[in-house]
């Protein structure tokens, strides 16, 4: 499986680090962004509609054939995945042997509390320029740090899941024990400085959506996007929620979290094909307004390793192709030990690609082939 590896997938997750990796800042403002070069902003198209049609005999083929490879060479013991053309049609298939057919997006999830986010933006019951601690308080500069600041990773705040001690308990921490271990560490940069993963900066973005929409932020992703896109599968993981109906992360590197145990950071689980649909309506301009969504790929951060970069609760990825030449994706990666996933749309190919698995395998480069079957074989 050529294309995308290990190192696209670990993108997708953050670096475990310490508070002696550096000094806690205090400040007084956000300052100038000192970080390595941003990518040029991209301006999504607007899609048109995906029919529910299914995609012609010989690409269904093609794809059915990908799938197997993928899974075979992944050892994924189950795996999700979905194809959607804007006005051709679509095509999605999972396998998920003994276990329960829905699968975990983890950190793919964020986009959802993004959209989120930007549609209560949209409705005028919160500015992306607020502060934190207009909401939530103990948080490190906390009257400085914005929710945009949030929603791109760079309020400079470190992410709960890194503490060493808390990684140890291996359990669900609450909101108020992440707000400690983040005050304990302390800032690394003021905000707008630098471009560091957190997922505690999510966490806190699920306790504004509830703050200002007036119910738990489950229920605000249930009724702002789930419903109105009439989603069969997808669903986002109540705090404690067993996940039974989940197919059970399985890893020979580390012990899996419990899927609900992410939170606002991982919230979804659910099929390849209401995942890719999202996408859709979001880049046909069913979700939030165009400007929104441009927004959201207006200021593009480096993160981890070249060719990935972050914009508001999502990504674009440049994806080595095996011409030499590059394709562009917008969409997000998610990955935990024991599930990877990607959901995004190839400006290139014109193609929505979504892909979730269970197992130490690469749900990237499982997309990055699939795509490859729906090009022409000429």
């Amino acid at each position: 499986m050529r294309g995308v590896g290990l190192a696209l997938v670990l993108a997708a997750l953050p670096v475990v680090a310490s508070a002696a990796d550096y000094k806690p800042v205090v400040c007084k403002s956000a300052v100038t962004y000192a970080g390595p070069p941003l990518h040029a902003p991209v301006a999504p198209p607007l899609l048109g509609a995906v029919p529910k049609a299914s995609l012609d005999p010989e690409t269904v083929a093609r794809l059915e054939a990908g799938f197997l490879q993928a899974k075979a060479a992944t050892k994924a013991p189950t795996m999700t995945a979905a194809v959607l053309v804007p006005g051709k049609g679509a095509w999605e298939k999972t396998d998920s042997g003994d276990q329960p057919p829905m699968l975990f997006w983890a950190s793919a999830g964020k986009s959802l509390i993004a959209v989120v986010t930007l549609q209560l933006v949209e409705a005028g019951k919160l500015k992306l320029e607020d502060p934190i601690g207009k909401y939530v308080a103990g948080v490190p500069n906390g009257d400085v740090v914005t929710i945009r600041d949030l929603l791109a990773h760079t309020g400079g705040l470190f992410s709960a899941n890194e503490d060493l001690k808390a990684r140890a308990e291996h359990r669900a921490h609450s909101l108020d024990e992440d707000v400690k271990i983040i005050a304990r560490h302390g800032a690394f940069s003021c905000p707008g400085e630098r471009w560091r993963y957190s997922n505690t900066g999510y966490a806190l973005l699920g306790k504004v959506i509830e703050t200002v929409d007036g119910q738990p932020w489950q229920a605000s992703v249930e009724a702002r996007i789930i419903k109105p896109l009439g989603l069969m599968s997808l669903r986002v993981l109540a705090d404690g929620d067993k996940a039974e109906d989940v197919a059970k992360l399985v890893s020979a590197k580390e012990a899996p979290i419990e899927p609900a145990w992410a939170g606002p950071a991982g919230p979804a689980v659910g099929s390849a094909g209401d995942m890719a649909r999202v996408w859709a309506a979001l880049l046909g301009g069913k979700l939030l307004k165009q400007e929104s969504v441009q927004a959201m790929f207006g200021k593009l951060y480096p993160m981890f390793d070249a060719g990935s970069f972050y914009g508001l609760g999502a990504m674009a990825v440049e994806v080595p192709d095996a011409d030499g030449t590059k394709s562009l994706w917008l969409g997000h990666l998610g990955g935990t030990p024991g599930a990877s996933a990607v959901v995004a749309y190839s400006v290139k190919d014109g193609v929505i690609v979504a892909a979730a698995l269970t197992g130490d395998g690469s749900a990237a480069a499982t997309a990055n082939l699939l795509l490859r079957q729906v090009r022409s074989p000429h």
